[in-house]
C-alpha cells in the first residue's frame, strides 16, 4: 500500500486530490479540530451573555451565605432543592438588566464617587477609623479580588444603585392608608379564657372487645406501619483515610516553620504616645522627655499623650516598627504617619510565648492527616462514582476504594427503625438520602453524594417492606389507649360545649365561677394584637377567631390535649393621632411595598427592552449531580 501511494504520489490525479482536500479546509475551516464548539453561557439578557463560570460563582456564594443558617451542613443538591441555582441565575439577570439600562441612559461613576465609596466602606479602616491602602489590599487579597475588579464591581454596583434610585425616587406612603394600617395592625383585644384539659374528665373505663376491635378497624391509619426499607449503606470517610497516612519528621517541621505564627502569642506593648501637626514642636517634645519623661514633656507643651495598653505591633499601621524598636523607659526621635507626627515612649512589655515543636507535634500531625486525607478523597470519589455507573456494585467499589459497608435493617423515610429509634444514628449522611432512597426500587442505588465533613455516601435498596396493618394483638394496648383518649376529648368537647352556652348568655356569668364548676382553669389574656401567634395558651387559631368576633362574643377551640373557650371581654382601638402613636414603622413597611412593587414593575419593563433567554438544558447539564 505504501509503495502503491509513493509510485502514483507525483501524478496529476493525487495532486488535484491534494489541492481539493486543501480548499475544503480553507471553506470549512479547522478550528473544531482543535477546540470545541460547546456553547457556555447560560443566559442571553439583551446582547449580554451570562457565562456558567459566572453562575457557578455566584451560585456558589450563595450556599456559603446560607452554609451557617444550617448549621453548616448544606450540599449543593439541596442548595439546588431549596432553589439557590434559579435564585442566582435571576439576581445574575436582574444585574444585566440594570447595567444595560444605566448604560442607555448614559450613567458613568468617575472615579472621585468611587474614591469616596472605597473610602467609606467600614472592612478598609484601621483602628483608628481611617482607611488603610494595606487593610484595603488584605481585604481583597483574602476575597479573591483584584484592585481594578473591585473598582470596576464599584462602579457597576454604583451605576445600579443609581437607576433603581431614579425608580424610587419620592415614593411616599399615603397618608390614609398608613394610618388604617397602624389601626388594623395596632388594634388589641382582651379576652377570658376557660380552658378544660382533656385529663380532667378523669377515668372513662376500658372498652370491651367489640369496641376495641371497632376503635381498631375504625383507626387503621393509627395502626399501620410505614413503608421500610432494608439498605446497604457505602461511606467514604476521611478520618478512615487520614489513618493510614504517614507524616515523617520533615513534613512536620516544614508545616512547624509555615505556621509559627499560630503557636504563640505577639509580643505586646504599653505605649505612651503623643500627635501634633509640626515636626518642630515634636522633636522639643521628644528632646524634653529625654530628661522628665514624655508625659511630662508633652504636658509642658501643651498636649495630651495618648495611652496604648497591651497594642501588639500589627495593632500600630505605621508606627509598629518604631514603638517595638524601643528599649523599655526610652522616648523615640519625631515619627511621621497620616495623622501627624508623633512622639513614642514604651511603659510597659508584655513578651511574646512560642509553643515548641514537641509541644504540637501531634495538632500538626492530624492536621496534615487530615488535608492529605481531603486531598485523596475527592479522587477516591471520583473512581468510586465511575465504577458504580459502569455496574460495578457497592461491595465491589467498597473493596477497590476502601469504602466502608454498613447494613440498615430497616428504616422509614423519616429515618426511624420499626422500634422508633433513630436508624440513622451512626450514619448521619444517610438521612439526606432517604427522600431519594425511597424512589428507588430494590436494587437501585443512589450515585456517591457529598455530605458535611466531605463524607461521601452511596445507598442501595436491598428489599422493600411495603406498609403493612399491624396486628391487633400487637397493639391491642394502643388501642386501648386511643380509644379512651378519643373518649375524653369527646366528653371535653362536649362539656366545652356547655361552658360556652353559660358565656354567651352575657357577663352575668362570671366566667372564673364557670371554670371551677367544670373543673376548669380560668386566665384573664393580656391585651393582643391580631398576628400574635400565642397568648396565655391561647392559639393563633383563637386569636384570628377572636378578632372577627364582636365583643362579649364566645368562641371555642381545642389543642391536642385541651379545649379552650374564650369570651371576648375589651376591644382596645388604636389611635394614629394619639401622642405615642408609632408611625413610622408602617410608614417604613408601606414605602417599602411600594418601592418593591414598582421595581418589579420596573424589572418587567427592562425585560420586555431587552428580552430574557434562558438556557435551562444547558443549565441541567452543567449543574447535573455527577458534574
Amino acid at each position: 500500500m505504501l509503495q502503491f501511494i509513493r509510485t502514483f504520489a507525483g501524478s496529476w490525479v493525487v495532486k488535484i486530490l491534494f489541492v481539493l482536500l486543501i480548499l475544503s479546509f480553507g471553506i470549512w475551516g479547522i478550528g473544531d479540530v482543535f477546540r470545541s464548539s460547546t456553547p457556555t453561557s447560560v443566559a442571553e439578557v439583551g446582547s449580554v451573555e451570562i457565562g456558567r463560570d459566572a453562575l457557578d460563582q455566584e451560585f456558589r456564594r450563595q450556599i456559603e451565605r446560607l452554609r451557617p443558617m444550617l448549621g453548616g451542613n448544606l450540599t449543593t443538591e439541596q442548595a439546588k432543592q431549596f432553589g439557590l441555582l434559579d435564585q442566582s441565575l435571576q439576581s445574575l439577570i436582574q444585574r444585566s438588566l440594570f447595567d444595560q439600562a444605566a448604560k442607555d441612559v448614559g450613567i458613568a461613576v468617575g472615579p472621585e464617587v468611587v474614591k469616596l465609596r472605597i473610602a467609606d466602606e467600614p472592612a478598609f479602616r484601621n483602628a483608628q477609623g481611617q482607611f488603610d491602602a494595606n487593610q484595603f489590599r488584605t481585604v481583597l487579597r483574602n476575597n479573591q479580588l483584584t484592585e481594578d475588579g473591585y473598582i470596576a464591581l464599584i462602579r457597576r454596583e454604583t451605576a445600579r444603585e443609581l437607576v433603581a434610585g431614579a425608580v424610587n425616587a419620592g415614593v411616599a406612603a399615603p397618608k390614609p392608608l398608613t394610618q388604617a394600617l397602624y389601626r388594623y395592625r395596632g388594634e388589641k383585644r382582651v379576652a377570658e379564657m376557660v380552658t378544660l384539659p382533656h385529663a380532667a374528665i378523669g377515668d372513662v373505663g376500658t372498652p370491651d372487645d367489640a369496641e376495641i376491635t371497632r376503635a381498631y378497624e375504625d383507626h387503621q391509619v393509627r395502626y399501620t406501619a410505614p413503608e421500610y426499607r432494608a439498605l446497604t449503606v457505602a461511606q467514604l470517610l476521611p478520618d478512615a483515610i487520614a489513618a493510614d497516612i504517614k507524616v515523617d519528621d520533615a513534613q512536620l517541621r516544614a508545616a512547624y516553620d509555615e505556621r509559627a505564627a499560630e503557636f504563640g502569642t505577639p509580643e505586646k506593648r504599653n505605649v505612651l504616645m503623643t500627635v501634633v501637626d509640626d515636626e518642630a514642636k515634636a522633636k522639643t517634645i521628644a528632646e524634653a522627655a529625654k530628661t522628665k519623661g514624655l508625659a511630662a514633656a508633652a504636658k509642658d507643651a501643651g498636649v495630651e499623650p495618648l495611652t496604648l495598653d497591651g497594642i501588639a505591633r500589627a495593632e500600630l499601621p505605621e508606627l509598629g516598627d518604631a514603638a517595638f524598636a524601643l528599649e523599655m523607659g526610652k522616648t523615640s526621635e519625631p515619627v511621621k504617619s497620616g495623622l501627624g507626627w508623633h512622639v513614642l515612649a514604651v511603659t510597659g512589655v508584655q513578651p511574646g510565648t512560642t509553643r515548641s515543636f514537641e509541644e504540637v507535634r501531634e495538632r500538626l500531625s492530624a492536621d496534615i492527616r487530615k488535608e492529605k486525607a481531603l486531598d485523596a478523597v475527592f479522587a477516591i470519589a471520583n473512581r468510586a462514582e465511575d465504577q458504580l455507573a459502569s455496574g460495578a456494585s457497592l461491595e465491589e467499589v467498597a473493596k477497590a476504594q476502601g469504602l466502608t459497608l454498613t447494613k440498615v435493617a430497616a428504616v422509614d423515610s423519616t429515618g426511624k427503625a420499626p422500634d422508633g429509634k433513630d436508624a440513622t444514628a451512626a450514619l448521619p449522611a444517610l438521612k439526606p438520602l432517604l427522600a431519594n432512597v425511597f424512589q428507588l426500587k430494590a436494587g437501585a442505588a443512589t450515585n456517591l453524594a457529598e455530605g458535611q465533613g466531605s463524607v461521601f455516601t452511596a445507598a442501595r435498596v436491598d428489599s422493600v417492606i411495603p406498609a403493612a396493618l399491624r396486628p391487633l394483638a400487637e397493639v391491642r394496648d394502643q388501642v386501648i389507649s386511643g380509644w379512651q383518649a378519643d373518649k375524653r376529648a369527646a366528653l371535653a368537647a362536649k362539656k366545652a360545649e356547655e361552658i360556652a352556652t353559660k358565656l354567651a348568655k352575657g357577663l352575668e356569668e362570671a366566667a372564673q365561677d364557670v371554670a371551677t364548676q367544670a373543673g376548669a382553669s380560668f386566665a384573664m389574656t393580656v391585651p393582643f394584637t391580631r398576628d400574635a401567634k400565642s397568648v396565655n395558651g391561647l392559639s393563633a387559631d383563637l386569636v384570628l377567631k377572636l378578632f372577627d368576633a364582636k365583643a362579649n362574643a364566645v368562641v371555642s377551640g381545642s389543642t391536642a390535649d385541651a379545649q379552650v373557650v374564650a369570651r371576648l371581654r375589651e376591644v382596645i382601638a388604636a389611635d394614629p393621632s394619639a401622642a405615642d402613636a408609632a408611625l413610622g414603622p408602617v410608614e417604613t413597611s408601606v414605602n417599602q411595598g411600594i418601592e418593591s412593587d414598582l421595581m418589579a414593575q420596573f424589572g418587567n419593563a427592562l425585560r420586555a427592552r431587552y428580552p430574557v433567554q434562558i438556557h435551562r438544558q444547558r443549565i441541567d447539564q452543567f449543574f447535573a449531580a455527577n458534574n
